[in-house]
């Protein structure tokens, strides 16, 4: 009686246990995604789908052991933490009713100012064919390269720098009422333009806030969330918010940005596109390991009056970024 009973007690223990980490994992992924408003549960907020990976390979582990209702409720956890993700696949009815044409391709491009391969992102930028080119972390020698570009994207506006925050605005159409402006950063610029398509004014807002790995990072990032939403609550043109705003979808503080700005992440139906980290870039980590950490942390956030045609992820250039490619459709709604 005692030996057939010890492996059903072991097997009990086991599938207990890896319950147990299901609903922690769901516990994480639900409170750090809507209550993670201090900086280390924010931080948590952005691993959302390595959440559900491993809860299904846990969730397969309950299988293997045949406890039925250990596994069903498992599946039900699993079932919370797939919302999140699936989510951001499921394409909205305008988007099941757009137009396939394209008004305007824009381009995000964290191109790092420790990247040395020019050539690669001047190809990567002449294969994409944008008509805006958001370029995050210029400096000097980056911006000389780019130039290089002035054939195919003659207007230019944006402000260099020797630290990772120089950005800089290329453009096919003409840039009008360009600023500089700072969002209560004196060292990080942001690029504020405006422009037309289809002779509709357009107002886009090109930014890189810090990313929040310090507390007094963090703060300055949701300050500059907070400032951002307050200047875009002025404008009346159809906006473009893009850039690497190092949050992802997920956090609580990108999440109040797009509710108080009302724009909607150019994302939307077609899949979560995480951008960083790049593969073999954090040497001497292996490349497998910076992959198990993907996240979506560059975005292009729209207003009403536009449809997303299309959205992906372009050309690693050895930057520790994939740049993110958006094409645009004005609408009339």
């Amino acid at each position: 009686m005692e030996k057939n009973s010890s492996p059903s007690c072991l097997s009990s223990c086991l599938g207990s246990l890896l319950l147990g980490a299901i609903a922690l994992l769901g516990l994480v992924s639900y409170g750090t995604s809507w209550y993670g408003w201090p900086i280390y549960l924010e931080l948590f907020s952005h691993f959302q789908v390595q959440y559900l990976i491993l809860a299904l390979v846990l969730l397969g582990l309950l299988v293997l052991l045949r406890r039925k209702s250990f596994t069903l409720i498992g599946l039900f956890l699993c079932t919370l933490l797939v919302i999140p993700v699936v989510s951001w696949y499921v394409p909205p009815q305008r988007l099941l009713t757009a137009s396939s044409e394209t008004d305007l391709r824009v381009l995000v491009a964290n191109i790092n100012t420790q990247n040395t391969s020019y050539d690669k992102v001047i190809e990567m930028v002449r294969s994409e064919k944008p008509d805006v080119a958001v370029m995050i972390e210029v400096n000097q020698t980056w911006q000389e390269a780019l130039d290089s570009l002035s054939d195919i994207l003659p207007y230019s506006s944006g402000q260099p720098h020797s630290s990772n925050f120089g950005l800089l605005v290329y453009s096919n159409i003409p840039l009008n009422n360009t600023q500089i402006q700072f969002f209560g950063t004196e060292n990080i610029p942001s690029v504020v333009t405006q422009f037309a398509v289809q002779n509709q004014p357009i107002t886009m807002v090109a930014t890189h806030p810090l990313p929040p790995v310090k507390p007094q990072a963090f703060q300055s990032r949701n300050r500059q969330f907070d400032l951002i939403t307050q200047y875009l609550e002025s404008v009346g043109d159809r906006v473009i918010l893009a850039g690497d705003l190092n949050a992802s979808m997920w956090s609580p503080y990108y999440r109040r940005l797009e509710n108080r700005t009302g724009l909607r992440n150019a994302r939307e139906g077609f899949g979560i596109l995480p951008t960083w980290p790049t593969s073999n870039i954090y040497q001497p980590i292996p490349g497998w390991i910076t992959s198990l950490f993907l996240i979506p942390i560059d975005h292009c956030l729209i207003s009403t009056g536009w449809d997303v045609t299309s959205i992906h992820t372009g050309a690693e250039t050895d930057s520790d970024h994939r740049p993110l490619v958006v094409d645009l459709k004005i609408t009339h709604d």
